[in-house]
């Protein structure tokens, strides 16, 4: 049993590595997989990592269908029925350390890149009028505490909490048409941007080190934000005005467990539900009494995965996952995926790990819907065809 318990941090490490955040292709805003703050329970009293993660998008838009408002009623919009690679390719870092006051109390502290957007079908489509690019940008600031209590001889349940913290940053362009009159190379732009803002994480696990087991559960409270900033177009005179905006940054629960399953091997399940749902539409209020309001209809999403480490030698460790991610809606389809990773110790102290992940998104289609109060509302309806997308995650962790 000593050996398994041994051989459990290098494994951990090289399993999770594979775990690459799916949302980084596509399923959904937020980059944040399931219990990603694994590193709060490292064995060693002081633990550092830093991350990057690129995701190769592959989503073409096609059979696209505009509608502009008139006087007598929806009128077709001109431009192509189809926008290619409306999903750039993205590059997400982040930053975490944890570092033990007691034997049985740890603080864990990071900064990521918890919510991000990049909707890109262009000013070529047909639905340029309704949506020719969403782009979003948030800054995270986590900090857990952690207590460790033993409840019999080498069993223990821990209780964590802590504070969440986020700024975003949100721009929406369109192309402008006035009572069916497409202003073409002109512009509609939304630009607004939050304070930080506040929520929480709470949770609790059972833990037995000697065969490596964790059942832990936890749960993220959402976060309100208020967004403040300016609309620029054409159909208002006179240069940008103020504009405000409001949104609920979704609650989640998720539950994971790990376990030895042999000497040198680690098995992984984990399950995590986001209240997406609660992101029925984005409403911003003009200063001079405009209301833009873009239907979002969101489902709840959920996120179910396994994975499976081994310790091949002394300093090398590989790892490997399933999943799959329910799609929200619009753009946001079902993924599959399957990542492989592996880690190697450079020095007693220093670890790097490199992981990859290929991943299956499913067809789907949806509507692009703004409303403005003063000039009516376009609807661009649009469908996709499956597509494989894929991830790359470098890692590199100091350890003492």
């Amino acid at each position: 049993m000593r050996v398994l318990k041994l051989i459990t941090r290098t494994t951990i490490l090289g399993c999770a590595v594979s775990m690459l955040p799916a949302a980084a292709l596509a399923g959904g805003w937020s980059t944040e997989g399931i219990a990603d703050y694994d590193l709060l329970f490292a064995e060693e009293r002081f633990a550092f990592e830093a991350q990057a993660v690129y995701g190769a998008r592959n989503v073409d838009f096609e059979n696209a269908k505009t509608t502009l408002p008139t006087s007598g009623g929806p009128q077709d919009a001109t431009g192509s029925s189809a926008a290619e690679d409306m999903a750039p390719n993205v590059l997400f870092a982040s930053g975490a350390v944890k570092f033990s006051l007691t034997n049985d109390i740890d603080l864990f502290a990071r900064v990521n890149q918890p919510y991000f957007i990049r909707e890109q079908p262009g000013f070529d489509w047909n639905g340029q009028f309704a949506i020719g690019e969403t782009n979003a940008d948030a800054l995270g600031i986590d900090a857990l505490l952690s207590y460790r209590h033993e409840i019999s001889g080498g069993k223990y349940l821990r209780v964590f909490g802590g504070v969440r913290s986020v700024t975003v940053d949100y721009e929406q362009l369109s192309t402008p048409s006035y009572n069916g009159t497409e202003l073409l190379g002109q512009q509609n732009k939304i630009d607004v941007g939050s304070s930080q803002e506040y929520g929480y994480r709470i949770g609790a696990a059972y833990e037995v080190p000697e065969i490596a087991l964790r059942a832990m559960i936890a749960y993220e409270s959402a976060i309100d934000v208020d967004l403040d900033g300016t609309l620029t177009t054409p159909l208002i005179p006179g240069g940008p005005q103020g504009a405000s905006a409001s949104a609920t940054l979704p609650q989640s629960v998720e539950a994971k467990i790990q376990s030895g399953v042999a000497p040198g091997w680690l098995a992984t399940l984990g399950v995590k539900w986001t209240d997406w749902s609660v992101l029925d539409q984005l409403a911003v209020d003009v200063d001079n009494g405009v209301k833009i309001e873009r239907d979002l209809g969101y489902s709840d999403g959920w996120i179910v995965e396994a994975g499976i480490g081994h310790k091949l030698t002394e300093k090398l460790s590989l790892g490997g996952n399933i999943g799959w991610d329910k799609g929200i809606g619009g753009p946001y389809s079902d993924l599959y995926y399957i990542g492989l990773g592996g880690s190697y110790d450079l020095t007693e102290n220093l670890q790097f790990s490199l992981g990859g992940r290929a991943v299956y998104k499913t067809s789907g289609e949806g509507i692009y819907k703004i409303a403005n109060s003063a000039t009516g509302t376009v609807n661009s309806n649009y469908e996709y065809d499956s597509s494989w997308n894929f991830a790359l995650s470098s890692k590199i962790r100091v350890a003492f």
